[in-house]
């Protein structure tokens, strides 16, 4: 259902509407916790000592999960090893809501990734079926190769439609990679990161989920790249917590609608020790994602904020 709204002149999606009150919250602003890590997590726990086999991963996700997810108000978590087990448990209460990517890929070498291609056998549409409100889309992006954005546009456009089709909000990631033989300079980087959320934006994803672009004058024209429809929220990219805290309150203040950030959180807790791990999740990962929250409200722009009034439906729209 797409009513007109009479302040932009253009349709506005009800369910896009309904999905984004989801991930937001009552306050509009994106509490996000993500943990939709693949590979990159069994690799990280098998450096640590640690098996990386599907239980040992599920086991992690779930404590990770029931321990975060009353604070935020939405959680990212995979399909093929974490939501089953967080919605079966519990570990994922109802009033959160539920994001679950699309793509095949993990977090691994994104340099290497010409094409974003999605999860065999899945699809918006079953993961509406499963309870998400929202899907989200890793998107290895540089606009200064204009093959491989040509390319991952078509990608876009694809996830685009399905999520509207399906009812589920698409959270679109863009990366900017480096590449291994040319680091960029602070400078190329933000820039690439700011044209890159300008393209997408016109794409019509519900939100960008975009790196950091070093400063808090370059969060400006990020949140100006996004225009008035599209609302932003800060990923992590494996920050430190200081640096984290820092970056949310530079995006925020600069016109995002929160963040959705996942290993910071929960970094120490990869561990052998189930108590350390345990403690390491109450003593240092609450306390880090309650004052993110705490920023992100108080500095955020409310995603209804950002794209304006939106028109209530005329009497017997749904006759039509």
């Amino acid at each position: 259902m797409e009513v007109a709204d009479p302040a932009v002149g253009r349709p506005v999606p009800l369910a896009r509407v309904r999905a984004l009150d989801a991930i937001s919250g009552r306050d509009g602003i994106v509490v996000g916790v993500a943990v939709d890590h693949r590979d990159a997590l069994r690799a990280l726990l098998e450096r640590r000592g640690l098996a990386g086999d599907d239980a040992t991963v599920a086991a992690f996700k779930v404590r990770i999960v029931e321990t975060l997810a009353p604070l935020a108000s939405v959680v990212l978590i995979d399909v093929e090893l974490g939501a089953g087990p967080a919605l079966a448990t519990g570990a994922l209460p109802g009033s959160t809501a539920l994001a679950v990517p699309l793509e095949a890929q993990g977090y691994g070498s994104l340099h290497l990734v010409g094409e974003t291609t999605f999860m065999e056998d899945w699809s918006p549409a079953k993961a509406r079926a499963l309870g998400a409100a929202a899907c989200k889309l890793l998107l290895p992006y540089r606009v200064d190769d204009e093959a491989q954005a040509g390319r991952q546009d078509a990608v876009v456009r694809r996830a685009v439609a399905a999520c509207r089709a399906a009812g589920v909000a698409l959270v679109l990631e863009p990366v900017v990679y480096p590449r291994p033989d040319r680091p960029d300079d602070p400078e190329v980087r933000a820039s690439l990161i700011v044209a890159g959320a300008r393209r997408l934006a016109a794409l019509g994803p519900d939100v960008l989920k975009l790196q950091h672009p070093g400063s808090a004058h370059a969060c400006d024209e990020l949140d100006r790249a996004c225009g008035p429809d599209v609302p932003w929220v800060l990923l992590g990219g494996g920050a430190d917590a200081d640096t984290l805290e820092r970056q949310v309150e530079e995006a925020c203040a600069a016109g995002a609608s929160g963040f959705i950030v996942g290993r910071t959180l929960f970094d120490g807790a990869l561990v052998a020790d189930r108590a350390a791990a345990d403690r390491s999740l109450v003593e240092t990962s609450v306390p880090l994602l309650e004052r993110l929250a705490a920023t992100a409200r108080r500095l955020g722009t409310p995603w209804r904020e950002r794209v304006g009034p939106i028109a209530a439906p005329p009497p017997g729209w749904h006759r039509a």
